[in-house]
């Protein structure tokens, strides 16, 4: 199931930006509109994206350059986060294989 495209006129009307602005975080390399069904906007991560973006300005007054940072070292600690799950599962795995199941009683 695909995830709902919401329009970029109607993202910028709820998060009280411009569709400009949006196209700059877009060119900034910031977030990734999707086309979906002919409507060109934003899915939900993205959506959450551009709302973490706006609220970094206005609530704490980080630059475009600080945000840029602050993304992209979250979206490399998310990925990480991602890769030692997937490494603790195959250990265990290993671990289960090598000494078998686990005798309770």
């Amino acid at each position: 199931m695909d995830p709902t495209v919401l329009p970029r006129e109607q993202v910028a009307h709820h998060l009280a930006v411009s569709t400009s602005t949006l196209v700059r975080f877009e060119a900034l390399g910031l977030v990734r509109p999707v086309c979906l069904g002919g409507v060109e906007g934003y899915g939900p991560a993205e959506i959450r994206r551009l709302w973490t973006i706006v609220t970094f300005q206005r609530d704490l007054g980080i630059n475009l350059a600080g945000i840029e940072v602050i993304l992209r070292l979250r979206d490399r600690m998310t990925a990480t986060e991602s890769r030692l799950e997937r490494l603790a599962s195959a250990f265990r795995e290993t671990l289960e294989e090598q000494l078998g199941p686990e005798d309770d009683g």
